[in-house]
């Protein structure tokens, strides 16, 4: 009797759901202890940054030997990125390439490299940050797993997701920002099944994270006052004033490598130029060592002259793109934040001196001017707005930080701001030759409404390169579709082309969709 209940209520169970939540599980669980060994790695090494800089002012004539140690760490850096250009800059483009299927990545060779080379120019306390090389280890180790369990394209996009979400959360102790980066800025979708997996994986790797770091926010800044409704006004000039800022912030940062070109030294020698400015960084000016958690939570402790605060964003702002702009492998995210969180605190001096409001409230413009400024340049409201609350613990504040960062959206869509990430996937791409290679590769989209698609038939539909449309998901239901078919608002579109065309069909779909 009992054996017919449990079969009776047993099969009415989905397993397949239930087995990408354990795969997700597991994929979150490596990718989380790896994640979290880069995490702990930089930390120890950045740890002696201090000491070895006051060893360094009280003993000059050893400022000799350290500018030559940092130019022997410099070099392995070069070498290995050179010998692994996949791992250079974010990581967060070569991710969504590798989904989109207009890049192929060996996982192994950038797992240990990136890994590495990442920890060595973060450690030395360069003005980049973790997030990047986060996201694409954990996003490798997915691939590596998807490997040993022989899963075929689609399943290999789902564990590079879940991999990818979990180095986001183990690098900064945010689950719901991981699952939600993914959905909102890798893949513009949602799905039952992605969702399950990337879910499952971003909260085990936070559950690693917690046993290792600790269950504190990532930038603790301490307790914060309900915003007053009657000056909201100054929120959305807040947001439109850093949307401007975020158009400065990708100009000068696309800049970079013209900039660089026009050196008289060979490419491979640019990454020298960081590890040898940030000397005397640390020599003169130690505070701003490091990709910047450190200036928020020093500019969220009290006021700070904007004089003050207009040397520190302007040092900021041209040390992190010389830095990146080398091509060494290390992130944007924190050093966006810093940024963000200085824009915050001078805008936050104006509006205090002009309106007489509590210097209390100078913590509130910090925090969400980091949101607005995420936004406008990476075009994902949602993920800034759950990040920012993620990380300073300040879920009472989510309606200012949405005010902030829906209009930094839109004023950044106005001036016609594209996605960080998106535009360094294109600048990449477009030096790859386009080549038939005779190899099939997927590609789902899903009909927005308003498009040229939303209603029109398939026959009208005029893929490029023979690419085909091979089945339909609408709601609950799949189907194969044929030319008289009518596409809806919220269908899923699986589309098949050569794995050569991938990126024109998408630039294609881009355009009718």
């Amino acid at each position: 009797m009992i054996k017919n209940f449990l079969l009776s209520h047993f099969k009415f169970i989905d397993w397949s759901k239930i087995a990408y939540v354990l795969k997700g599980i597991l994929v979150g669980a490596v990718a989380g202890i790896v994640v979290s060994a880069f995490r702990w790695a930089v930390y120890r090494i950045l740890d002696f940054m201090p000491y070895i800089y006051s060893f360094l002012r009280d003993n000059p004539d050893w400022i000799i030997v350290w500018v030559i140690l940092a130019l022997v760490i410099a070099f392995i850096v070069i070498l290995i990125g050179r010998d692994e250009p996949d791992i250079q800059g974010n990581g967060v483009s070569e991710l969504k390439g590798q989904l989109q299927g207009t890049l192929k990545l060996d996982w192994f060779s950038i797992l240990w490299k990136k890994f590495i080379a990442s920890t060595l120019v973060l450690g030395m306390g360069l003005p980049v940050g973790r997030e990047g090389p986060s996201i694409q280890i954990g996003g490798v180790v997915g691939q590596g797993l998807n490997k040993v369990f022989k899963g075929n394209k689609s399943q290999e996009n789902i564990f590079i997701s879940a991999g990818a979400a979990a180095g986001l959360s183990a690098a900064f102790n945010a689950p719901l920002s991981g699952l939600v980066i993914i959905l909102e800025e890798v893949h513009h979708r949602f799905s039952t099944i992605l969702i399950l997996s990337v879910f499952s994986a971003s909260v085990t790797a936070n559950y690693v994270a917690f046993h290792i770091f600790g269950v504190e926010p990532a930038l603790s800044l301490g307790r914060m006052n309900v915003f007053p409704l009657e000056h909201y006004f100054y929120l959305v000039a807040l947001g439109a004033s850093l949307a401007l800022a975020g158009w400065v912030f990708q100009k000068a940062l696309f800049q970079m490598p013209k900039i660089y070109a026009k050196l008289p030294i060979p490419k491979y020698l640019y990454g020298f130029i960081p590890f040898l400015i940030v000397i005397p960084t640390g020599l003169f000016w130690e505070d701003m060592l490091g990709g910047g958690t450190g200036i928020i939570t020093t500019l969220a402790s009290g006021r700070t002259a904007t004089t003050v605060l207009l040397a520190i964003l302007l040092f900021r702002f041209l040390t992190f793109n010389i830095a990146f702009g080398s091509g060494i492998p290390a992130g944007v995210l924190i050093p966006m934040l810093s940024m963000g969180a200085i824009l915050g605190a001078i805008f936050g001096n104006m509006v205090l001196d002009a309106t007489g409001l509590d210097d209390f409230y100078l913590r509130s413009f910090i925090i969400y001017a980091m949101g607005g400024f995420f936004t406008s340049i990476s075009k994902a409201p949602l993920t800034a707005i759950i990040l920012i609350t993620e990380i300073t613990e300040s879920i009472s504040q989510m309606m200012p930080i949405a005010v902030v960062c829906l209009t930094a959206y839109i004023v950044a869509d106005i001036i016609g701001l594209e996605p960080l990430d998106e535009v360094t996937l294109e600048n990449k791409t477009s030096r790859i030759p386009t080549v038939f290679e005779g190899k099939l590769s997927n590609i789902d989209i899903f009909i927005e409404p308003d498009s040229y698609l939303d209603g029109a038939l398939l026959s009208n539909l005029t893929l490029p390169y023979n690419s085909k449309v091979l089945r339909i998901k609408r709601h609950h239901h799949e189907f194969m579709p044929h030319r008289d078919t009518v596409f809806l608002a919220g269908d899923e579109l699986r589309i098949a082309c050569d794995s050569g065309f991938v990126k024109e069909v998408n630039k294609y779909l881009a355009k009718v969709n």
